[in-house]
């Protein structure tokens, strides 16, 4: 019976990463398809070693699933429908190298802390380290952001997503900076009424987070501002990403991990 309990689970859980590799979560807003997550930066450049020291590839039995952003020696944020139906034992974390096949420095996971009310919205959560990583110029952590950023302003993404709706993973860590904030009331106008705890970015077709990408970070002068959540019409679809608002979360955040005292500065 326990056999047959343990490969029942194995099974469920195989079912669960197959979902979350193939992009089926899907939602409705204002008559638009929301899915995700799926593997890719859509029409992005390829990062340099060392360019984003606080991403983090969170694996499945070794292999990659979504992204992630190092907030502390043991602490990483990402989304929680990356992580939410996944026990801390097969789950991982990658750091240290823009090679998704590259070992990097690599710890297992302690604890997995969803938001008490994810459902679809709230879709953040913690993972604590087993082994805290220790700082280098290839990992480093980045402040999380307190207040909200500024309506215009440029943000950077980061992952190792599909490049194009329906393409091949990416093997190197890829990057755009073509991704604008909007305000709450821009979103709405565009998508309907949405959980405050969202932040809209607008980009041009062909551009934005794909399947890979999801609880990968989004970027405003140096601060984590936002983990990315959906995307709506496909991805690399004019439409706006959603990405969870890690000012919304803060206090959240502040209880449940640790995190330095004093800024990280990240070139």
């Amino acid at each position: 019976m326990e056999f047959q309990s343990f490969y029942i689970k194995l099974f469920v859980l195989v079912c669960l990463v197959a979902e979350s590799i193939q992009g089926t979560r899907q939602r409705i807003v204002s008559g638009s398809s929301l899915q995700g997550p799926t593997p890719r930066i859509v029409g992005g450049t390829q990062a340099a070693v060392g360019q984003f020291p606080y991403q983090v590839s969170v694996r499945v039995n070794g292999k990659h699933i979504c992204g992630g952003a190092l907030v502390a020696q043991g602490f990483v944020v990402t989304a929680a429908h990356c992580v939410v139906s996944i026990p801390s034992s097969f789950l991982s974390v990658q750091a240290g190298t823009i090679d998704i096949s590259e070992t990097g420095v690599v710890s297992e996971i302690s604890k997995v802390t969803p938001h008490p009310d994810y459902y679809y919205d709230n879709d953040i959560a913690v993972l604590e380290l087993s082994t805290p990583f220790n700082y280098s110029d290839v990992v480093r952590p980045i402040p999380l952001a307190n207040i909200e950023a500024p309506a215009g302003e440029e943000v950077t993404i980061s992952g190792w997503g599909r490049t194009t709706n329906g393409g091949t993973p990416s093997q190197l860590l890829r990057y755009s900076r073509s991704l604008t904030i909007l305000s709450d009331k821009q979103c709405a106008r565009i998508a309907g009424p949405l959980n405050p705890g969202i932040q809209c970015l607008s980009k041009e077709k062909s551009n934005g987070f794909c399947d890979g990408d999801d609880g990968g970070p989004a970027v405003h002068k140096g601060v984590l501002i936002g983990i990315a959540s959906y995307y709506s019409d496909g991805c690399g679809s004019a439409s706006p990403d959603g990405y969870t608002k890690i000012s919304y979360y803060r206090e959240w955040l502040d209880e449940n991990t640790v995190t330095p005292t004093v800024p990280v500065l990240i070139p």
